[in-house]
């Protein structure tokens, strides 16, 4: 099952939280929503391949070991929003977003949205029921958005 990302973007986006599980911008679940400590300022290094890869949008997937492929199919995992909706291009003039469910719509302000985390994987399998992901807005931690089935940006 797919979400599209429609409305008022440049760009219309079709996402597909199945395949989230092999993308590199993945949080546990657990972290998800705990404050970030600061990381302190490092003095300019040489050139590093593997550095610059991370850096990317999105990050070149590294080989995993079969311990880290084994951890990924029993955790719960989130996805930021915020780097589809960047490529999707939202227009100058959008200010919200309305979220078509199968229990009906849903609108939310932008900053909302692109501030939010979806929930795409339970202890390392795709959500079937309620899916195919959840979304986990600032205000709404304990209230997740469940069954997206398209996002339009108004």
């Amino acid at each position: 099952m797919v979400i599209t990302l429609t409305g008022k973007v440049d760009f219309p986006l079709t996402l597909d939280p199945s395949v989230w599980i092999f993308d590199d911008r993945k949080i546990l679940f657990e972290n998800a929503f705990k404050e970030i400590e600061p990381v302190p300022a490092v003095e300019e290094k040489h050139w590093d391949r593997s550095v610059y890869q991370q850096k990317m949008k999105p990050p070149i997937n590294k080989s995993l070991t079969r311990e880290e492929r084994k951890l990924a199919l029993e955790n719960s995992y989130v996805m930021p929003i915020a780097d589809f909706l960047s490529t999707a291009g939202i227009q100058d003039d959008a200010t919200h977003a309305m979220f078509v469910t199968e229990n009906g719509e849903e609108t939310v302000p932008l900053d909302e949205l692109k501030a939010s985390l979806f929930l795409f994987a339970i202890d390392g399998r795709s959500i079937k029921e309620s899916g195919p992901a959840h979304c986990y807005l600032p205000s709404r931690k304990e209230d997740p958005i469940k069954a997206i089935r398209q996002i339009k940006i108004c």
